[in-house]
């Protein structure tokens, strides 16, 4: 061969071969940007968004005389750094790509709208939660005489409805006081109604609060307009509530009381400062201690253990909801744990509550010992084992809650009592089949699984989402009966349990599983103007049950083009945490010092891609969600 041909043939075969380094390279960076998707990334600086909604339009807020705290009312999940809230650059670019070079609209338009709504949820991961202004939607600014130049509704009205539940079965109204140990809700009326020196805030609000109950049960229709008054009151005295005020049992109760009813109008983030300011008065007088009740006649003891241990079961319960360690370090308190109620419906109440202190302890060391960061860096094998106890003891839990609910429930309906009672009787179940479902996600499915989910975990899903249709089922007549019931068991413990049927549907293309999401995402359809919270989690499961319906139909078919789509609805899946990214990263971690851990332990890389597109689901409620799924009209 002559010379020159050889050094061409030489020069050629160097460029190829560089030509497959710079090729090779390029698929490590790929690579790379794909995992770095499912590694949380700090946050930028939070920027205030005024979120405009018809939640926040129904009246005129005014101005608030107490500083907002610029919180997300919703509350974030994990904090929100916790979330990912940036993607990279290549996440996009490959998007706006996969948009342009595909005529999805020509196969069948609503794959074109699922992905686009893929791709909505994933440019909200760039942006910050939103923060409302006003922390309660009906606040007003407080007049200049304070609270008592408020409107409160007619006397006559509501001396009719004291005397008319006095010889009435026991509902939500009695229960309340029984919980919250409020003894004389009448004389606490007769000074704010006939005040003969100044009462105070904290009588203002436990008023408010007990008529805004009562008004739910037993205000005859056409009178709406008297809920709305004590609404506007309450929420206004509670967006000015003195935080510093004396520790007093009145101001414990008020406190307690706001934070109920901030959770029952998901309100989280204000439920947690105003538990908060309850618990550190309780501790300040040592509510938790034994050696201070003895000082006390047995009675008041009582009735401070009980307020105690409210701000305890509050404080723990919340701590998955909006991902912090409770205030209240259980080595401190010494006092019996249990409720001492006193009447008719003491024995009752007491077993409920029982099994609720339990639940509450038990969802404050999930969070610490499964959920928290610290938690988290552990090894993989830890936390599993970890998972594993849990999982014992909350089965046990499950026994024991099962008995006392029947017991409440046989209660219940000798007595009659209003079928509010159910939110707080029955459904404890869903939320303690949710929280084992979280337990569950933590543990690893065997290798060679078609799923990252475990066959506990997915049972347990399965379970969960039975027994909120049978709940929200029983509620059907009742529509704050099942606003009150999605607030206190879907949003504010997270419903884990969706998340974990879309994830092993994506996985498997399991059918039934399939029905099964559609019928938990239609049984809550039609509450959109509940709250915002509420509206965005309606407007989510449809997209993510329509997301699901879609890519098994992609899937499931061997068109070239279909196939084509169900590609693409794995790119966009896998950016968001809900599939694994594909096994790609052997090469490019090579040299490569902070993706080492990764790369040496799979199981590791599972369990980050797990948690992160739980945080991804559950932090959406953080977000506004208005434009999401507005073109796509047709049910799936």
């Amino acid at each position: 061969m002559p010379q020159g041909s050889s050094l061409t043939a030489g020069l050629l075969i160097l460029s190829e071969q560089k030509i497959d380094r710079i090729e090779t390279r390029l698929e490590n960076i790929e690579a790379l940007l794909r995992n770095s998707a499912h590694q949380p990334i700090p946050a930028p600086a939070t920027r205030t968004t005024q979120y405009h909604s018809v939640f926040l339009s129904t009246v005129d807020t005014g101005t608030t005389s107490t500083p907002d705290f610029g919180t997300p009312d919703a509350g974030s999940v994990f904090g929100s750094n916790s979330v990912i809230t940036q993607q990279t650059s290549f996440a996009n670019e490959l998007i706006e790509d996969v948009m342009q070079r595909n005529s999805l609209q020509d196969v069948d338009p609503r794959m074109s709208e699922a992905l686009a709504n893929l791709r909505q949820i994933m440019e909200l991961q760039r942006q910050s939660p939103i923060t409302y202004g006003p922390r309660f939607p009906l606040q007003q600014s407080l007049p200049p005489g304070g609270l008592r130049q408020l409107e409160m509704p007619p006397v006559d009205v509501v001396v009719s409805l004291l005397r008319s539940i006095k010889s009435s079965t026991p509902g939500l109204f009695t229960f309340l006081c029984y919980f919250f140990a409020v003894k004389d809700f009448s004389n606490l009326c007769r000074q704010v109604y006939f005040p003969i020196e100044d009462f105070s805030d904290a009588v203002f609000i436990i008023v408010n609060i007990g008529l805004y109950y009562l008004f739910l049960e037993c205000l005859p229709e056409g009178h709406n307009s008297y809920l709305h008054t004590v609404r506007i009151n309450l929420e206004t005295a509670l967006a000015n509530i003195n935080l510093f005020m004396p520790t007093t049992i009145e101001n414990i109760q008020a406190l307690l009381l706001g934070s109920f009813y901030a959770t029952d109008v998901c309100r989280p983030s204000v439920a947690w400062q105003l538990n908060t300011a309850a618990t550190l008065m309780c501790q300040m007088a040592g509510f938790h201690r034994r050696n201070s009740h003895v000082m006390h006649s047995p009675e008041e003891a009582d009735t401070r253990a009980i307020l105690f241990w409210h701000t305890y079961m509050a404080d723990k319960a919340m701590s998955i909801r909006l991902g912090r360690a409770s205030v209240i370090q259980d080595l401190e308190i010494d006092i019996p744990r249990s409720f001492n109620f006193h009447g008719n419906l003491s024995m009752e109440i007491r077993a409920l509550t029982a099994t609720w202190l339990r639940g509450a302890t038990f969802q404050s060391r999930v969070y610490e010992q499964l959920l928290c960061p610290a938690a988290l860096a552990r090894p993989t094998a830890e936390i599993a084992e970890r998972a594993r106890l849990l999982a014992h003891e909350c089965h046990q839990m499950e026994i024991e809650a099962k008995e006392n609910r029947e017991l409440a429930i046989a209660s219940r309906e000798k007595m009659r009592t209003s079928p509010l009672v159910d939110i707080y009787v029955k459904c404890d179940q869903v939320q303690l089949l949710s929280t084992l479902t979280l337990i569950y996600q933590a543990i690893p499915s065997p290798e060679g699984s078609g799923s990252r989910i475990c066959d506990e975990c997915i049972e347990t899903a399965r379970r969960a989402t039975y027994a909120h249709l049978e709940c929200i089922g029983s509620l059907q007549n009742d529509a704050f009966a099942r606003t009150s019931y999605i607030h206190r068991n879907l949003v504010l413990t997270p419903f884990a349990p969706f998340f974990i049927l879309f994830c092993y549907i994506i996985e498997t293309l399991a059918t039934e599983d399939l029905k099964l999401l559609q019928e938990f995402s239609t049984s809550i359809q039609g509450f959109d103007n509940a709250s915002e919270a509420t509206a965005k989690l309606v407007k989510l499961c449809r997209v993510i049950s329509d997301v699901a319906a879609l890519y098994v139909e992609a899937k499931s078919h061997q068109q070239d083009a279909m196939e084509d789509i169900g590609g693409e609805f794995d790119t966009y899946l896998s950016q968001l945490g809900f599939l694994p990214v594909a096994d790609q990263t052997a090469d490019a971690n090579v040299g490569v010092d902070n993706m080492s851990v990764l790369a040496e332990d799979p199981q590791v890389s599972q369990v980050t891609d797990w948690m992160s597109g739980s945080r991804n689901w559950f932090g959406l409620l953080d977000y506004d969600v208005s434009q999401i799924g507005e073109h796509d009209q047709q049910p799936i």
